[in-house]
């Protein structure tokens, strides 16, 4: 059966179940977020980047006997070729020729390459070293080091990269993200950054059970190791001047807050009151650290806003409207809130202006402005 046949029938299979189930429970939502990402990851644009990852993963393959190895390798030697041609200095795109080469050779192997998990190979930075050095060294680059934990990192540090860019973005994130597997990492600092990470990625991509699911699992892993350092979380978010312990508080707060936006964004009623109480004990780890920024400012004055507190909202609104983040459509929009909620419209605020999305929004922008840095 083909794979986009799988794919259809899978999907079908979970909408089915989910339309005859009496109750829309967090497992069948759950399942239909994973239907949905195998849908999301399975078209040309992703499987060309897979077949181009796996063609320079193949270059560092000691086992040449290995049956996905002699099935794809003829198909691939042209390509390799090509790359190895190809100056990642250089400011020259490569030729049209070469290009429609490599194409040519994907659409032969098309069929291959969905249906293959890329794991199966050597790391992408093994394929590298054996493309430009001819060596085919095991665990080349990463020594040491068990070979599900950095192709997860590869993976993660690609995910972030990808997202930051103009021409891959965030299609390219998602196959990355959904490649990470941090649950099966052993316990460390690396393992819960990279849940997060995964986490918000499922988010920005409208998957927030997915999103839900990993971050739940994250908060219970930091609530079990309270004392493991995290120097690269402090470095990720900024927050130098914290002690390891004021960081474990603010990075546990964060796994809060990222799932308050996913079950806000969801439809029962059960998840908006899930998403209120995460917001509150975001906020209260924040108070607790003294620590403000947009993420703090927007829940803030999300929170009061649905407690029919408006007065409460106002200054953490005049703070948010003054951020460098936003752009002047997105001010006014926040002006326009402000505005409602003087003239005691906070019903009309949160319906219209400062909705579930705008809040999305802010969570988007401020990870973004993290991540590129």
């Amino acid at each position: 059966m083909k794979t986009t046949t799988k794919f259809a029938f899978v999907f079908s299979i979970t909408f089915f179940s989910f339309s005859c189930s009496s109750e829309k429970t967090d497992q069948v939502l759950l399942e239909l977020d994973k239907a949905k990402l195998e849908e999301n990851i399975n078209y040309d644009k992703i499987v060309f980047y897979k077949f181009a990852k796996i063609a320079v993963r193949m270059a560092a393959v000691q086992d040449t006997t290995m049956p996905e190895y002699q099935k794809f390798s003829k198909q691939v030697e042209g390509v390799n070729r090509t790359m190895k041609t190809i100056n990642p200095n250089s400011k020259e795109s490569i030729s049209v020729i070469d290009a429609l080469m490599m194409y040519k050779e994907y659409r032969s192997v098309k069929g291959f390459v969905k249906e293959t998990d890329e794991d199966i190979f050597p790391p992408l930075t093994d394929g590298f070293i054996a493309m430009y050095t001819g060596q085919k060294t095991s665990n080349n680059f990463f020594q040491n080091t068990e070979k599900a934990y950095y192709q997860n990192v590869e993976h993660a540090v690609l995910s972030m990269l990808v997202l930051t860019t103009r021409d891959l973005g965030q299609p390219f994130a998602l196959y990355e993200c959904s490649k990470t597997q941090p649950e099966l990492l052993k316990d460390s600092e690396m393992k819960t950054l990279l849940e997060f990470v995964r986490g918000f990625l499922f988010f920005s991509n409208n998957l927030f059970y997915l999103s839900e699911d990993g971050l739940s699992r994250n908060i219970k892993w930091l609530d079990k190791n309270e004392s493991i350092p995290l120097p690269y979380t402090k470095a990720f978010f900024g927050w130098s001047r914290l002690s390891d312990e004021q960081t474990h508080t603010a990075f546990h707060s964060m796994n809060y807050l990222f799932r308050g936006f996913d079950r806000m964004r969801m439809e029962r009623k059960v998840d908006e009151e899930r998403s209120l109480e995460d917001f509150d004990l975001f906020l209260k780890d924040m108070d607790k650290l003294g620590l403000q920024n947009e993420l703090v400012w927007g829940i803030d004055s999300y929170l009061n806003l649905k407690r029919e507190n408006p007065d409460k909202a106002i200054p953490a609104l005049e703070k948010l409207k003054k951020s460098p983040l936003f752009s002047e459509s997105e001010r006014e929009a926040i002006q326009q809130t402000i505005d409602y909620v003087k003239d005691r419209k906070s019903d009309a605020a949160l319906k219209g202006v400062y909705d579930k999305a705008f809040m999305g929004k802010i969570a988007t922008k401020y990870m973004f402005s993290i991540l590129s840095k």
